[in-house]
């Protein structure tokens, strides 16, 4: 994350109400836009792990890939190290002379909803789709920044195989071992992990393969743990990629229909670009409560959010140069509410897609005026 970001390139002139970003400080570019201290150690406090069988299928280790702002006030104890950064009228019929003779009947109609209302009983004409990928293209790999724990009294890590525990200078300080769970704890300008003290922010990096527990759920990528003082903040750092893995299958019920999936995942891709371009703190750059999106690591990844993120893979929403912030929310209620009715409504995307919409005529619904781009690395 430390290159420049350069030359979002667009084609498409029309102005939409949803934020952009202008990308210029990661290292990626979009292409091919289309509109639409140790000390000596203690007892050692450790608590069983929940076995990985608990998980889904598609989420135990075996099926791992080994290789939205408000801010937390900075800690006056550690400092972070900042992140480089059309309806016809109907015809009008000629009035019938009125018989005084016989009492006019008066039909009554159901109401029927607004155009405004009502969404297209079938597809619109797909906008021009983004060129397929290249067969050897992969999205950039991109670590995302999420805080999984703030502001807590404390909290519970292990691995599912093995993790070194090291300081920011990258010094050995611990090593853990599998089916443990280790209690740790803030304590002023320190850590206590397991009864150990600890600087107060230290890394919690995973053997190759491994997975890493805090809380109460299972995670991909490291984690990084500091103390706040009296409380802890936990930030897990994941590949880009994955951490949608989860995203899709906390914002969007597993058995959607696929397109409805693969719109969700872009929106989601785009919205958290959105955030590494400008995080929320110099810690982090989301968290993962609705707030911003729900993240759940793999407590929420499925099958078909597997399939929806890896065949979308890199593409985002983009609009003259910069990076969409893709706002959504369940339904149009919320999105007219919350969102001033720029943005997707999540069931909406489920009915478009159950009427035979791809995603792109679901994204074009949405988000008039904004088009598809692909992200590549830069030279």
């Amino acid at each position: 994350m430390k290159k420049l970001l350069k030359n979002l390139f667009v084609n498409r002139p029309q102005l939409w109400g949803v934020p952009v970003v202008c990308a210029l400080t990661v290292p990626i570019i979009v292409t091919q836009w289309q509109p639409s201290k140790p000390s000596v150690d203690t007892e050692t406090q450790t608590t069983p792990l929940p076995p990985l069988s608990q998980l889904q299928p598609s989420q135990k280790s075996s099926d791992v890939e080994v290789n939205g702002r408000s801010s937390l006030p900075e800690s006056e104890v550690q400092k972070p190290y900042l992140k480089p950064p059309s309806q016809k009228k109907p015809k009008a019929e000629p009035e019938k002379p009125i018989d005084k003779s016989e009492t006019p009947k008066v039909e009554k109609k159901p109401l029927e909803p607004s155009p405004s209302q009502m969404s297209p009983s079938f597809p619109p004409p797909s906008p021009k789709s983004l060129d397929a990928a290249p067969v050897d293209y992969q999205p950039p790999p991109l670590e995302i920044r999420v805080a999984i724990l703030r502001d807590a009294p404390g909290t519970t890590i292990g691995v599912s195989g093995q993790a070194v525990v090291s300081d920011r200078n990258n010094k050995q300080l611990k090593t853990l071992s599998g089916s443990q769970g280790w209690n740790v704890s803030p304590n002023g300008g320190s850590l206590s992990v397991g009864g150990q003290s600890l600087p107060g922010v230290v890394w919690v990096q995973p053997t190759e393969g491994s997975l890493i527990y805090v809380g109460d759920r299972w995670y991909r990528g490291k984690m990084l743990l500091v103390s706040q003082g009296n409380s802890l903040l936990v930030v897990n750092h994941v590949n880009f990629e994955q951490y949608l893995y989860s995203v899709v299958g906390s914002e969007m019920h597993a058995n959607a229909p696929t397109e409805a999936l693969k719109a969700q995942a872009i929106a989601a891709r785009s919205y958290a670009l959105v955030h590494m371009i400008r995080p929320a703190s110099a810690w982090y750059d989301l968290g993962n409560t609705q707030r911003w999106q729900v993240y759940k690591g793999l407590n929420s990844e499925y099958n078909t959010g597997h399939h929806a993120v890896r065949s979308t893979k890199g593409e985002i929403l983009s609009h003259q140069g910069g990076v969409v912030e893709s706002l959504y929310a369940a339904t149009d209620e919320i999105v007219a509410r919350a969102h001033k009715g720029r943005g997707m409504s999540q069931i909406g995307a489920y009915g478009l897609a159950k009427k035979g919409y791809d995603y792109q005529q679901i994204l074009d619904h949405y988000y008039p005026g904004v088009g598809l781009a692909r992200l590549i690395l830069s030279n």
